[in-house]
């Protein structure tokens, strides 16, 4: 039974569940059915693992107000940054970094609750950003007998390489818990990877600091803010099937507002394909999700059926 729970949740749920089939068994036992009957009786009027599993979810998995608040603030705190125009100065970032990161390791370390995702997607961004300052320092530093004149390409090789270990690593490993959370912490790479595209060719990523466009800024704080929303309603509702539509709608929803906000001529049936090509990359993690599942499964039967090999060939 994979009720993707709260890991802090799972123990005190599998307690209550224990102690409601004992009681159960007691029941059936004392209305004067055997120790066996009793058993196969309330496995039946459990039902099976995965209704089990659902019902569980349903019940669990909906947070609380406070929660909902936590899973938008790091979105709120990004569109703050925008909407005063902070992203210019060097303290702030340095100390919303400071925060992300924070936060972000103290969850972590506190039974990762659902709120935390929408933390770990900035972490993730803030440490591809630190790799990349470092892998730029250290093409600076290095003699030019080191890198040669390739020192540009060696740089945007190992940066890649680093970035894809990096968040290979961190969505495998919250795939292991559920994927709905792996696309909430990816919700907001697609938002900036169409900001940057708009704002390229509108006015050039490099302009925009040095001409400060204030309209601009607004807008992209708007962007975050939406982001916000989708992600404490995402903690609030309870169904998957609510969640995964909040995650989609409210992904094509904002990109919508960015082509909208930017009016960067694009053919609508190229903004239309790559809106869905990212909103399904969003939604990716369910595909990995299966393979590591089919992958776990195999490993385990090929555990339960090599002793019975070496016991056959003894």
């Amino acid at each position: 039974m994979n009720s993707r729970l709260d890991p802090r949740e799972d123990g005190d749920v599998v307690r209550e569940l224990q102690t409601h089939f004992e009681d159960e068994i007691e029941e059936l036992c004392e209305a004067g059915f055997s120790d066996r009957e009793a058993v196969d009786m309330a496995t039946r009027r459990f039902g099976s693992a995965r209704d089990i599993g659902r019902e569980l979810y349903e019940v669990y998995s909906g947070g609380t107000w406070l929660q909902a608040l936590l899973a938008g603030v790091p979105h709120l705190l990004i569109a703050l940054t925008f909407a005063l125009h902070l992203w210019r100065t060097s303290y702030w970032l340095i100390f919303v970094s400071l925060v992300i990161g924070g936060v972000t390791l103290y969850a972590w370390r506190r039974g990762r609750p659902g709120w935390f995702y929408s933390w770990l997607g900035y972490f993730s961004m803030v440490s591809l950003a630190v790799a990349f300052l470092v892998i730029f320092v250290a093409e600076r530093v290095l003699p030019p007998l080191v890198l040669g004149n390739n020192a540009l390409w060696v740089v945007i090789v190992v940066y890649v390489g680093v970035a894809l270990c990096l968040m290979g690593y961190i969505v495998i490993r919250v795939v292991r818990r559920d994927w709905l959370f792996a696309s909430l912490m990816l919700l907001p790479f697609p938002v900036l990877f169409v900001w940057f595209v708009a704002l390229e060719r509108d006015m050039g990523l490099m302009d925009y600091p040095r001409h400060g466009f204030q309209g601009g800024d607004l807008e992209v704080a708007f962007t975050f803010l939406a982001l916000g929303g989708v992600s404490a309603a995402f903690i609030r509702l309870k169904q998957r099937h609510l969640k995964v539509g909040i995650l989609s709608i409210g992904t094509l929803f904002i990109l919508a507002m960015i082509w909208r906000f930017t009016e960067n001529g694009f053919h609508p049936v190229i903004c239309f394909l790559l809106a869905l090509f990212l909103t399904i990359l969003v939604m990716s993690p369910a595909v990995l999700q299966c393979r590591v599942r089919r992958w776990r499964e195999e490993v385990e039967a090929s555990d339960r059926a090599l002793p019975e090999k070496v016991w056959e060939r003894q």
